[in-house]
């Protein structure tokens, strides 16, 4: 997948070796009859171990609706089994030094557990109990369906669901990546809800996705692998195989013209306002990854160092990246005070058009790449980390058959391949220009309110002297009357 990283220039100032710990790409990899994939990985300087349960089904597989979908099985899982509780799992995993978790994504759920390394097998245990015997029941669906609209930021109005179709409340965010992301389902025309998931939803996924031949089972840590594969073939190996239910991805497809998009409302409020682009990517498998990742490290300097700490016209400038299986994501934002703002726009155009006419400062470019291994050697110093750089790269077990060497494949990038992709990706007949800009100022927001609550003063002292003034002319009529 990266062959083409691997060119015959080597830095002369970066040894790959240096920054992978010692073994990282040599793991035991395995798939179990059932379909099962297994990756054990030993590592003996701390006693504990992480364990890692991939499902491979995610937002994506479902459609707007039931978006929720998956989300609502990774809290269930949680929630009992025929032999314990909620309470009792969670004692049971907390009273033996570990942690669990959960998280779902847009392709896959996961699954985590980090324990004591002596209680491993009760780990595995457990981990299998909540895949295999979680008990669903309709009042432990209501009772998820609070807690995932709680965690969506609460229940919203049919009001407000119906003016976000309608673009009202969606920001500038939010358009730019429907602008890049057309006609695939990924960004959904209305807010997630897990109003219309029914019982019968969850159910059904849980009987097409929750089989071994669509998991991965990550341990990492000290333990006795002869032991822990007999355990993992006596629980997650006894699970009966089934024809997974296949979901082709719907790709999105690249823009056919530059856009630019602002919140409609969105913010509502603020004194501040932000400005940015935003580039559609190849995802996972392409091999101008890492010449991305390390283009995104290089830029974000460029843009801190220029905007903030030379103009101090911003507090945050940043440049993003992030993928997914068949897609990414690039971006260069800023925030900005609102008469400022153009001019930040034209700092982050000027960056990104630097790169477009030439390949970036050499010593710089170590400096960004020297930046990504030495972050990632940091994040191999607990066994938590490196199972999760494994759940991160399964694909490259399954391609493969091993994983890739990530420290080489960076050390080996060339100015001219940074200046590659930035011609191939960052074009301008493909940016969508992004403007978030609040509706009101905080200083028009008051100046409204007081306009409002002194026109609303004038009005009822205006009513208040028509009808004295009626009650007068009344008053007097019946006296006139009288007389």
């Amino acid at each position: 997948m990266l062959a083409s990283l691997a060119l015959c220039w080597a830095s002369p100032t970066l040894a790959a070796g240096n920054y992978a710990p010692p073994g990282l790409y040599d793991v035991r990899y395995l798939t179990l009859e059932n379909g099962l994939d297994v990756v054990l990985k030993k590592r003996t300087h701390a006693h504990n171990v992480a364990v890692r349960l991939v499902v491979d089904v995610g937002h994506r597989y479902f459609g707007c609706d039931k978006r929720e979908t998956t989300h609502f099985l990774e809290h269930l899982l949680f929630t009992g089994t025929s032999r314990y509780s909620e309470a009792e799992l969670d004692r049971l995993i907390e009273d033996h030094g570990g942690s669990w978790n959960a998280a779902t994504s847009e392709t896959e759920t996961e699954y985590q557990i980090d324990i004591f390394d002596s209680y491993l097998p009760l780990a595995i245990e457990t981990l299998h109990e909540i895949i295999t015997d979680t008990v669903i029941t309709p009042a432990k669906i209501e009772q998820t369906r609070e807690i995932i609209r709680q965690e969506l930021g609460g229940k919203t109005s049919a009001l407000r669901r119906w003016l976000y179709r309608r673009g009202i409340g969606k920001s500038a965010l939010t358009k730019s990546r429907e602008a890049l992301l057309p006609g695939t389902g990924i960004v959904c025309p209305g807010l997630d809800t897990p109003a219309n998931i029914a019982e019968g939803d969850v159910k059904q996924a849980y009987r097409d996705y929750y089989v071994p031949n669509n998991m991965s089972m990550i341990i990492v840590g000290n333990f006795d692998e002869t032991a822990v594969l007999r355990q993992i073939t006596d629980t997650f190996g006894r699970m009966a195989t089934s024809n997974a239910t296949t979901h082709n991805l719907t790709t999105p497809p690249y823009p056919d013209q530059a856009r630019e998009v602002s919140g409609t409302f969105s913010p509502l409020l603020g004194s501040n306002a932000a400005v940015g682009v935003a580039y559609r990517t190849d995802g996972l498998g392409s091999p101008d990854l890492y010449a991305l990742w390390v283009l995104y490290v290089y830029l974000d300097r460029a843009l801190y160092e220029r905007i903030r700490v030379a103009e101090g016209l911003s507090y945050s400038p940043e440049a993003m990246y992030s993928w997914d299986v068949d897609y990414g994501l690039f971006a260069a934002v800023a925030d900005a005070e609102l008469g400022k703002l153009d001019v930040v726009g034209a700092m982050i155009d000027e960056e990104i058009d630097k790169l477009r006419r030439r390949p970036p400062d050499n010593d710089e470019l170590e400096n960004a790449k020297r930046r990504i291994l030495l972050a990632r050697v940091q994040g191999y110093e607990s066994n938590a980390g490196v199972a999760s750089y494994y759940v991160r790269n399964l694909h490259e077990l399954r391609i493969h058959g091993r994983l890739l060497d990530h420290e080489t494949a960076i050390a080996n990038l060339t100015p001219s391949d940074i200046q590659r992709v930035v011609s191939k990706y960052l074009r301008e007949d493909r940016q969508v220009a992004l403007r978030s800009v609040p509706t009101l100022t905080y200083t028009q927001f008051f100046a409204l309110l007081i306009i409002t609550v002194i026109g609303i003063a004038a009005l009822g002292v205006y009513a208040y002297w028509r009808v004295a003034r009626g009650r007068r002319a009344h008053a007097a009529q019946r006296s006139s009357g009288a007389g």
